[in-house]
Parts: structure tokens; sequence; C-alpha cells
């Protein structure tokens, strides 16, 4: 199989149903501003999630299109205001938007993309399948919300729990990945107990690209990235990689990390130092063992599915998640 001819043959699909969605607009600056990222490119794992999710149970894909632009539209807005918290410069290789626009520009934009996810949903013409997309879509975005503020509290405490780091993330990263599943699931006409599978399958592939993204931005360079490096160590970023160190660092090791993470103004020698620590303490393999933990489990969720070619491409979806570069 060729997972990359997949991807990128539904993605120039989703991207054409894009860009018609979000042509226009005034004030022209605004608009240009909320455009900035989604036009930037992006992985579109999420919308093509939900199209392979339909296409798996035997739905027509076109169907899904405009539920699969609202996710990407509402995943941006996410990242849009997640960079100005985070006070980031790179996304995608270019810059954030608060910085290639100006900060209230950027609030405005995200909110904006916020508003246009829901109106892409009022093209479903189906009343059933609006109200369960539109319940499942709103209870996400709650738990996004409610996922970015325990991970910008946790920034402020010196110990969290993998527990309470995995409550975290399903939250903030997993619950899009989940409903992306989880809808094009429905609109392909679903069972419940099917239902359920796709979103035990959409959480661990969550779970699983956001702890490799844990990974990726210890062991990866900018360019490959394409966004900061190092941000995570300054911020005191409770990634899985940073939970497992603090919690298991001792003596001089330990010492080091209390003084270095978290610090604002760290060097470039000091960030090095923080990755040198992370990786004796064993946390960067253990994050890597994690994540694939994850995808296996994402995996065996569709068991429950006859197979097909779609189940085959979301099968070689999970194992992508943990072995993709950026």
């Amino acid at each position: 199989m060729n997972l990359k001819y997949e991807i990128e043959s539904r993605a120039e699909k989703f991207n054409e149903k894009l860009r018609s969605f979000l042509e226009g607009g005034s004030p022209v600056e605004l608009y240009d501003a909320a455009r900035h990222l989604p036009f930037a490119g992006g992985k579109r794992l999420r919308p093509i999630l939900a199209m392979l999710s339909c296409e798996a149970v035997s739905g027509n894909q076109e169907n899904v299109l405009f539920y699969a632009v609202a996710l990407e539209l509402i995943h941006n807005f996410t990242l849009v205001h997640d960079d100005i918290m985070d006070k980031s410069h790179l996304r995608r290789n270019i810059p954030t938007v608060h910085i290639a626009y100006d900060e209230p520009t950027a609030i405005l934009a995200g909110d904006l993309l916020f508003a246009e996810a829901f109106a892409s949903l009022k093209e479903i013409e189906n009343d059933y399948l609006f109200r369960e997309i539109n319940n499942i879509l709103i209870q996400a975005i709650i738990e996004v919300c409610e996922g970015q503020k325990l991970d910008m509290d946790f920034e402020k405490r010196s110990i969290i729990s993998e527990e309470e780091y995995i409550t975290m993330i399903k939250k903030k990263t997993s619950a899009l990945f989940r409903i992306a599943a989880e809808g094009g699931a429905i609109f392909g006409g679903v069972d419940e107990e099917k239902r359920d599978a796709f979103k035990r399958y959409g959480e661990n592939l969550g779970l699983a690209f956001q702890i490799h993204d844990d990974y990726l931005d210890m062991s990866s360079s900018e360019e490959i990235l394409g966004k900061d490096i190092g941000n995570d160590i300054r911020n005191g970023k409770k990634t899985i990689i940073a939970v497992h160190a603090l919690n298991h660092a001792a003596g001089i090791e330990k010492q080091r990390l209390e003084n270095l993470f978290g610090k604002k103004d760290a060097t470039d020698e000091e960030i090095k130092e923080v990755y040198s620590l992370f990786k004796n303490i064993g946390s960067i393999e253990y994050a890597k063992e994690t994540a694939y933990k994850y995808s296996e489990e994402a995996i065996k969720s569709l068991n429950i599915l006859e197979q097909s070619y779609p189940k085959e491409i979301l099968e070689e979806l999970a194992r992508y998640a943990i072995k993709r570069e950026k």
C-alpha cells in the first residue's frame, strides 16, 4: 500500500472543498489571517480520518466533506490561539498568525475559523445527522478547551502524574481525532457497536499522535518539524517525556532538571543539556514505546470491521502516526 498516495489523493479532494469554502470575505486582512494556516498545508489527518471512517463502513466520502471542513477549521482555530498562548513564532515552516499579522487580528482570525466551522455544518441536510454531528463537535470543543487549560495549569506545577497527562491529551488532542472517526462512521450509517469501535480507534490514534509529537519535539530539528523546538522546555510544558523524567530523575540529574526545566531564558546549550538528561533517564525511549502501545490499541479497535481496503488504510494510518518525522 502507498499510504502517502492514499492520504494525498483524499487531501487533494478535501483541499478543493476547503478552498472554495474560505474564499473571499471582508475586511480582507481578517480573512487573509484566517486563511494563513489552513492554506499553509498541514497533514489534514482529521478530515482524512473522517473520510476513511465513512468509507470503511461503505459510506460515500462526498457526504462527509462538509463535516471534514468543520473539523479542520476547528483544529486550525485551536492552533492560532495555542500559538498566541505559547508565544510561538513558527508553524508549518511559516510565521504564526500573530507574528505574520498581529495578536488582536490573530485572535479574531481564530474566532472566525470557529464560526465558519459551524457554518460548514449547515450544509448537512439530514436533520438527524446534523444533530448528532453538532452534538459530538460541541462536546469535543469543550474538551479541547478543558485540555488546554489543564496543559497551561500543569506548567505551574513541578510534578504531575502520567495519568493526569493522559487525561489532558485525551481532551486537548485526542478528542478531535475521536470525533473525526466517530463522525465519519455516523455518516456511513454505522450501528452503535461499530460506532464505539471508531471512537476507541480515534481516541487511541490521537493519543499515539500526540505522544509521538512529544517525542519529535525532543528528537527532531526545527527545519524538519516546522515549528519552534525547545519551546516546551523553556515553557515548562509537561509532555510525557518531561513527566516521566521529572518523576524518575534522582540526585544530580533531578537537581539539574529542577534548575533548567521551565527556565524561560534557557540557552541553546542548556536546552541540549535537558535533552541529554531526558535521554539518559530513558524518558525519550519511554515516549516512543508508549506511542507504539496506543497505536496498537487503535488497530485492535478495528477488529470488529470486515476486511476492506479503507480498513487497511486506517490500520496503516495508526502505524504512520508513530513513524512520521513531522
